[in-house]
């Protein structure tokens, strides 16, 4: 027996389930063939979709696939019969077809015997029965009118007279585009009721058409046992002439990811929108758009605009709305939605100026000779203001990354070989300045310059490269790809850095990739003669059977590394926020992310992109601990893993021990 979720609004996350029936504690749940949404399982015969034609022939079958016999009621079990008409079956090898021929005719529909074979009965190869009838009580389906101009509103009313405990479950079929499917599923009519009404939208049409509608009514009689009530198909006639309506909205709100409502939002947050319409008008046959707009117009920056799906009286998904993180003191706003019909409702928040938080760290130059001092900036995401309880940063300069030595300092910097030192960003500003000094080296080494708040939901960082004196010729200064991460067959632009011109001739700059098949690079690029940098093009594919590729560009013995990351092909396009993680300290270990999509080298920055709210957590390998900050703080202290929940774009500082 079978009962499809009438609506796929109400499955939003499951497909509709073939031949289901399942007795528990006295409670039953139901879920059928779904018509030609899905192919059909091996062992599970698909329901066709039924006409108002009389089929003469036709296959009934439990889920694996085994015939039934008897006298069978169309459409209570995996079969393409009439809907509520009688068949005679006869059993068979697994796998028979047009087991069943037309016996008799049905003035309202038929009810299933007590003791026939549930589809889903583990039976093996035995044959199930059937022993149904025609029933002859009220109609299980009716309508207000059988006739109407498209776009009008139908009532419609299941009725079953039957004893049904704990209740029966209503199942509206033979849906189309021009009536659709039930809204809120399951339709359930209680056990001290004998009808249930719902109101169905219809569409407009061209010319009449007639659309065969029947139902399936689930229930456990007086005795316990599991029966069906099939009704006869009952055509709704639908004539052209009319227009689709525009119900106003009844209701509007502004919440939070609760469902909570708000008043107050801090900019860069989001708060999401609900509309309601009367019940006595859902949303029309393509549903109702709630159209958000807000005054002044750059309080959001997104739209909150929503749908409401055809038969519903509410949005299932919510219109998104994102503060302005522009502003720097309280902005009032006027949130207002409108369907198009009706009055517009209105919503009052206020939107505060975005919590603190740092935002950058910018080296000016980043390339030095040691010995040099250059100039170190950290920006916030917006100037600092009277009420701000703290806007001092914690800026960290880490070790060599290769020589493990404290090879930069600036005053107020403790620690050694890494240093700490606080940096206050002044009212009024949205960035300070420091000096950083460097030593001479023996080789080229790198530092990763780093500063977070325990008041900031984020962190930055960026690297110092420092020449050895003396050196004659550029050295390699960076490699970036752009863009750096895409489903599997993007094209990626890279490009090369040298801390100085390019000699006469130019400098030829070796690359690589970890993996060809995956990634694919021309084996060097070469930068003019004078000039800094060169670009070249990369390409993804023909297989995509790794989470990144590690791409590599080597020149005068310095190489440096970037990674192609692949997203999963055909995402859902919900909300996704990119993670930036910035390994340091020991040489040769790199930092990874679970679930897979970041894996770093220490001395490199890479990105990746994941859903917001997903759990992540950080390691380094070889079991290596390392002391985190940022968007995930150990604190000072040093742990093997660092895990949080990805909210919105984020960077985390690793720095291995």
């Amino acid at each position: 027996m079978k009962l499809c979720p009438a609506n796929p609004h109400a499955v939003r996350a499951n497909s509709c389930l073939r031949a289901l029936s399942v007795v528990l504690s006295g409670l039953f749940f139901f879920a059928g063939a779904c018509g030609g949404d899905l192919p059909a399982a091996d062992d599970s015969p698909r329901t066709e979709t039924r006409s108002s034609a009389l089929v003469q022939t036709c296959t009934a079958t439990n889920v694996q696939g085994n015939p039934y016999q008897g006298q069978l009621c169309g459409g209570a079990f995996i079969d393409n019969c009439t809907p509520g008409l009688i068949y005679t079956c006869t059993g068979g090898p697994r796998g028979t077809t047009g087991n069943c021929t037309l016996a008799q005719s049905c003035s309202v529909g038929c009810l299933t015997g007590p003791g026939d074979t549930p589809v889903t009965a583990n039976i093996g190869t035995a044959t199930p029965v059937a022993n149904d009838a025609c029933f002859t009580g009220p109609a299980p389906l009716t309508f207000s009118t059988n006739a109407t101009t498209g776009g009008s509103y139908v009532t419609m009313t299941a009725t079953l007279n039957n004893p049904h405990s704990p209740y029966a479950v209503v199942n509206f079929q033979g849906t189309t585009a021009d009536v659709p499917p039930l809204c809120d599923v399951p339709l359930l009519l209680q056990p001290n009721a004998t009808s249930v009404s719902w109101i169905e939208p219809t569409n407009v049409v061209a010319s009449t058409k007639n659309v065969p509608l029947w139902t399936l009514i689930s229930f456990n009689d007086s005795s316990g046992a599991l029966r069906n009530l099939v009704s006869v198909t009952n055509p709704l006639t639908l004539n052209p002439g009319g227009t689709l309506p525009k119900p106003p909205l009844q209701s509007f709100s502004v919440t939070d990811a609760n469902g909570s409502p708000i008043s107050t939002i801090p900019g860069g947050s989001n708060v999401f929108t609900h509309g309601t319409l009367a019940a006595s008008t859902p949303a029309p046959v393509g549903g109702t758009r709630g159209t958000v707009t807000s005054n002044p117009a750059n309080a959001f920056v997104s739209d909150g605009s929503f749908t409401i799906d055809a038969g519903c009286t509410s949005n299932f998904t919510a219109g998104t709305l994102t503060a302005s993180s522009a502003f720097t003191s309280n902005v009032s706003a006027t949130v207002s939605a409108t369907s198009g019909g009706g009055a517009t409702l209105s919503q009052n928040v206020v939107v505060t100026p975005p919590p603190l938080a740092v935002q950058s760290v910018t080296l000016t130059p980043s390339t030095v000779t040691g010995g040099a001092s250059l100039t170190g900036t950290v920006g916030l995401n917006r100037v600092v203001l009277a009420s701000d309880a703290n806007s001092t940063v914690s800026v960290r300069i880490a070790e060599g990354n290769i020589s493990g030595a404290q090879l930069a300092t600036f005053p107020g910097c403790t620690g050694t070989p890494a240093c700490t030192g606080p940096l206050t960003v002044a009212q009024g500003s949205k960035s300070a300045s420091f000096t950083i000094s460097t030593k001479p080296v023996a080789s080229q080494d790198f530092v990763t310059v780093a500063a977070s708040a325990p008041w900031s939901n984020s962190s930055a960082s960026a690297n110092i490269t420092i020449n050895p004196g003396g050196s004659t010729g550029p050295a390699l200064s960076s490699l970036v790809m752009t863009p750096s991460s895409g489903t599997c067959g993007f094209s990626t632009v890279g490009t090369v850095t040298l801390t100085d011109a390019a000699p006469a001739g130019g400098a030829v700059v070796a690359l690589s990739s970890s993996s060809t098949s995956n990634a694919q690079v021309p084996a060097s690029v070469t930068v003019a003669a004078g000039q800094t940098q060169a670009s070249f093009n990369g390409t993804t594919g023909p297989t995509c059977n790794m989470s990144s590729v590690l791409i590599t560009a080597t020149y005068a013995g310095v190489s440096k590394q970037n990674a192609l990351f692949f997203n999963a092909s055909g995402g859902s396009g919900g909300g996704a926020a990119t993670l930036t993680l910035t390994a340091s300290g020991r040489s040769g270990e790199s930092v990874f992310s679970t679930p897979a999509g970041l894996s770093v080298h220490v001395g490199t920055t890479g990105s990746a992109s994941f859903a917001v709210g997903t759990r992540i957590s950080l390691q380094a390998t070889n079991g290596r601990s390392a002391v985190w900050s940022g968007a995930c703080s150990s604190g000072g202290s040093t742990t093997k893993t660092c895990t949080f929940t990805l909210g919105a774009n984020a960077s985390v500082t690793a720095n291995v021990r």
